[in-house]
């Protein structure tokens, strides 16, 4: 062994090639380094040999367990370490965490749901408004067209003359009176279209999706240029809806009573110089559209159809 101070030696070159040898024939002496006792190999090998065996000689205490079993854990945490360093990682789904993200995904689409859908049926609702407005504006031109080619007649079938007959004389009855009829004449005559004739917003149908036409007055002629600017068809009149489906209890108070076919939201209104009005309620200058002249609720609708007096403005369908 070389020294280079009192606390440190290091083996030689020499020294290193025999424990080499040694090493390599398992610490045990070869029969080789026997034979050759006088080399100076043989003798370093036997030096280190008996330097080994007073090492194995010496006595030690058993090791402490406790450290021991520190050391294997300290060993244990730094393979699983080692292992989570070399692993893609995602995310573990308990049933814990799936059911809160289940919860908080319906509590998103809950309320979703609650802000989104009014919005979403107000706006179809007033998109059914503007169609039928758009159909109201086609009658409008049609009875416009129509009045040009009958010397400004408004349409009119046989059956308007039984509007001019006194009650107890007349078999009509606002249950089966199709005022709206008349309006079919413009579709007989190539002026509009069927479904022009209609509202497409009502929910129940033809029963409330037809339009209301004027009720002819006792002292005018019923033309388009007497009816000034002034409502000529509308959304269907409610009263004689309900009068019809046999329910006047829902009719109460009629002044404030609009059209069914927007679930009574407003009615639109076609007035006599084809202007269309959106009206939110069915009184127009003290003057209920819906409404003859002198009735003031549905009880005391005369149940026979009847021509209006002057200067009144009644629709019906």
């Amino acid at each position: 062994m070389i020294g280079r101070d009192d606390n440190h030696k290091i083996l030689s070159e020499e020294d290193r090639r025999a424990i080499d040898a040694l090493l390599e024939a398992g610490l045990v002496e070869d029969d080789g380094v026997e034979n050759i006792n006088e080399s100076p190999e043989s003798k370093r090998q036997m030096a280190a040999l008996m330097l080994l065996r007073k090492l194995d000689a010496y006595p030690v205490s058993e090791p402490d367990s406790l450290l021991v079993d520190a050391t294997m854990a300290r060993i244990a945490r730094e393979e699983r370490a080692r292992r989570d360093r070399l692993e893609i990682h995602t995310p573990g789904w308990s049933k814990r965490t799936q059911w809160a993200d289940f919860g908080a995904v319906a509590a998103v689409a809950l309320i979703a749901t609650g802000v989104g859908w009014p919005i979403a049926q107000r706006m179809r609702a007033a998109a059914l408004e503007q169609h039928c407005a758009n159909n109201l504006r086609n009658v409008g031109s049609s009875i416009a067209a129509y009045a040009v080619d009958h010397r400004g007649n408004l349409p009119a079938t046989a059956s308007l003359g039984g509007l001019f007959e006194t009650p107890t004389a007349s078999k009509m009855d606002w249950s089966n009176y199709e005022h709206s009829g008349h309006l079919l004449l413009l579709e007989r005559n190539g002026y509009a279209k069927h479904d022009s004739l209609h509202c497409p917003a009502c929910a129940s149908g033809p029963a409330c999706g037809t339009f209301a036409f004027r009720v002819p007055n006792t002292s005018k002629s019923f033309t388009l240029q007497s009816m000034g600017r002034t409502p000529l068809v509308a959304d269907a009149n409610p009263v004689i809806h309900m009068r019809r489906i046999g329910n006047r209890a829902e009719l109460t108070p009629t002044v404030s009573q609009c059209s069914m076919n927007h679930q009574q939201r407003g009615q639109n209104v076609l007035f006599a110089d084809v202007s269309i009005v959106w009206m939110v309620t069915p009184v127009l200058n003290d003057d209920n559209i819906y409404l003859p002249d002198g009735v003031k609720d549905s009880q005391t609708l005369p149940l026979s159809p009847q021509a209006t007096v002057a200067n009144d403005i009644f629709l019906a369908q």
